[in-house]
């Protein structure tokens, strides 16, 4: 590609993003075939692919291939933005305390959103987490595993899509600050609170909800996990 065909086709997928944003198109909305976009930026379809293979790869558009191919806004996709905002945050070399900082902020949310919205089978879920890591105590990679799973499930019984995936992305980063470090001692404690979050949110007691994960994470802070 030369630097003036880069140029345009830089040119081509900001005005895209700028409708994308301005216009509210919708995710399946059709935006044409590749010709249609070539006259209608008056640029070459060489230019419009390498406009649409970046905002492809940013995950905006869809391509689609056949005789009923084109290009289309694409649908949203939480598992991609997990896995982008991992990446990000761990290729900004976020330290322990910032990423442990950033739970305190949004996990008691979580929490007390959870003790408004969780179903049966997400308390039952939460419960059964709970078990396995107490009977995983010492097993130290095992538990820790376990107990980063109750943080993401009282974020998925939150029922909020945003708070959910900035969680997960944090989480995934968190695990290579962890270790299998935790003491049974630990493991054993941190069961113990998980088991009191578990109950305010299974009684639906928001505020107690929000507390106890607050607290729970002010100690954490200063241990394994």
């Amino acid at each position: 590609m030369n630097q003036r065909q880069g140029r345009a086709s830089e040119d081509v997928a900001a005005q895209i993003m700028k409708s994308f944003y301005a216009e509210g198109l919708k995710p399946g909305e059709w935006l044409g075939t590749e010709a249609n976009l070539a006259e209608r930026f008056n640029v070459s379809r060489v230019t419009i692919r390498d406009a649409v293979s970046g905002l492809a790869a940013r995950g905006l558009i869809d391509v689609r291939v056949g005789a009923r191919g084109g290009l289309r806004i694409a649908s949203g996709d939480p598992e991609r933005l997990i896995d982008a905002f991992s990446i990000q945050l761990r290729l900004m070399g976020l330290s322990r305390d910032e990423l442990l900082e950033a739970m305190l902020a949004i996990e008691p949310v979580t929490a007390a959103l959870a003790a408004e919205r969780a179903t049966p089978a997400q308390i039952a879920r939460l419960r059964d987490l709970v078990s396995q890591s107490v009977a995983m105590a010492d097993e130290a990679a095992a538990f820790t595993q376990l107990a980063v799973s109750f943080h993401q499930t009282v974020a998925e019984a939150s029922h909020n899509r945003a708070l959910r995936a900035s969680l997960a992305a944090m989480r995934a980063t968190q695990l290579e600050h962890l270790g299998p470090s935790t003491t049974p001692t630990v493991a054993r404690r941190v069961g113990r609170t998980h088991a009191e979050i578990v109950e305010a949110i299974a009684q639906h007691e928001p505020e107690l909800a929000r507390q106890r994960m607050r607290d729970h994470l002010s100690v954490v802070s200063h241990a394994s996990v």
